[in-house]
């Protein structure tokens, strides 16, 4: 059945929260790296709304004089911990319906190389995209439009040709930034409070996507 996402030849995604569930992962490597420190771990309500930010720049809301440290721990805590990331049910099943459809894939992350693909790859879905963009492959992390162009570029796609697929607010503005239609993940870190950036569309499981776009 034909929808207005019909004809989608490229689909960006986020990471955290649209195709892995990664709420552990992140939590507790912010936990780990504070505590270690003797700074008092942060809130998980309030840290529920940071993730997609620039990893610095919560911190130093956090703990201005010790940045560098938490960050290297945080980083150091993730890359030992990858198991605590895990794919949602049905994103590989997905994934391999929207690639035999012809969709070309790749995922944009504000999370370091260190772990962004090492992920994936446990995850067993790093097949699907022979691009993902990290933290270090742009010169701006989202709500910038700066990474989704980079993806775009390597994948020799167009951005009228694609959608953005996440569950944060800096995943839309960086999509409206492009003038991309953006797809929100309703069972990502904002819940569905993400519907208040106003997305074309949304999701309440991975598995709804190919019918949103026709397949």
């Amino acid at each position: 059945m034909a929808t207005r996402f019909s004809g989608t030849r490229t689909i960006l995604f986020d990471v955290d929260g649209t195709l892995l569930d990664t709420r552990e992962l992140i939590f507790r490597a912010y936990e780990h790296a504070t505590t270690e420190l003797g700074i008092a771990a942060p809130d998980r309500e309030w840290l529920r709304f940071q993730i997609g930010r620039e990893l610095g720049a919560v911190y130093a809301d956090l703990a201005p004089d010790h940045v560098p440290a938490l960050i290297e721990l945080h980083r150091t805590f993730q890359s030992d911990n990858v198991d605590l990331s895990t794919p949602y049910e049905g994103t590989e099943a997905t994934l391999g319906k929207l690639r035999r459809s012809g969709i070309q894939m790749a995922t944009v992350t504000s999370r370091s190389n260190r772990t962004s693909v090492l992920t994936l790859e446990n995850a067993n879905i790093a097949r699907f995209f022979p691009v993902t963009i990290s933290a270090e492959d742009a010169p701006a992390l989202k709500p910038d439009p700066a990474p989704l162009l980079v993806a775009l570029e390597r994948l020799g796609q167009p951005p009228e040709s694609a959608i953005m697929v996440g569950d944060s607010m800096h995943d839309i503005h960086a999509a409206r930034a492009l003038g991309i239609r953006v797809v929100a993940a309703t069972y990502g870190f904002p819940g569905a409070q993400v519907l208040s950036y106003r997305p074309d569309a949304f999701i309440e499981d991975i598995r709804d996507l190919p019918a949103l776009l026709g397949l």
